[in-house]
């Protein structure tokens, strides 16, 4: 934990809860769950744009087509959580927020926008929502990110994890979709 403090990549977590705000875009219509039975985990499956893809080293993977001029480009994924747990649901939360940061460019750093405990049926969980800062090619760009740690009955917790570049920021709004229908199997 001490080293993830450290890390000039990201910033300690707000000391007051911080809800998720309404994203810009409109909502991609989901075609109902994708069911995550390894992480113990359901959420929406997109329907158009998003695509299912091989998942590994995740359970589940959809994706958002390729754009022209980048590598990037929307990610949703779960998988039981790939870092040590920790004493508290918040700190696993923070610990895997830092580990995310291998799935975009390696200057990136983060900006909190929500943080907040989540409650997923019965069981408990944290919800962090994050700005990515990053360049491409001297160009600054940013992505928007969430992720939610649910304290499922498993070894491990389960990590959904969402981000979307600002090339594709018509779909933002989807992270909100994502993040108030994650369901326990």
């Amino acid at each position: 934990m001490q080293a993830a403090l450290s890390d000039p990549r990201l910033r300690e977590l707000p000391e007051r809860d911080r809800g998720l705000r309404r994203l810009y875009g409109r909502p991609t219509a989901a075609r109902g769950l994708l069911k995550d039975d390894r992480s113990g985990v359901a959420l929406p499956r997109f329907a158009k744009v998003w695509k299912l893809t091989p998942a590994s080293p995740f359970t589940t993977r959809q994706m958002l087509p390729k754009i022209n001029g980048t590598s990037f480009r929307g990610l949703l994924v779960t998988c039981p959580v790939p870092i040590p747990v920790q004493e508290s649901v918040r700190d696993t939360a923070f610990l895997a927020a830092r580990w995310t940061l291998n799935h975009h460019p390696s200057d990136a750093t983060i900006s909190w926008t929500a943080s907040q405990p989540l409650k997923v049926g019965e069981r408990d969980g944290w919800l962090l929502g994050y700005t990515v800062n990053y360049k491409i090619r001297g160009k600054k760009r940013q992505s928007m990110a969430a992720l939610a740690l649910v304290d499922v009955a498993r070894d491990k917790p389960a990590l959904v994890f969402v981000t979307i570049p600002d090339t594709q920021r018509a779909h933002w709004r989807d992270i909100n979709t994502v993040m108030s229908r994650i369901r326990v199997l």
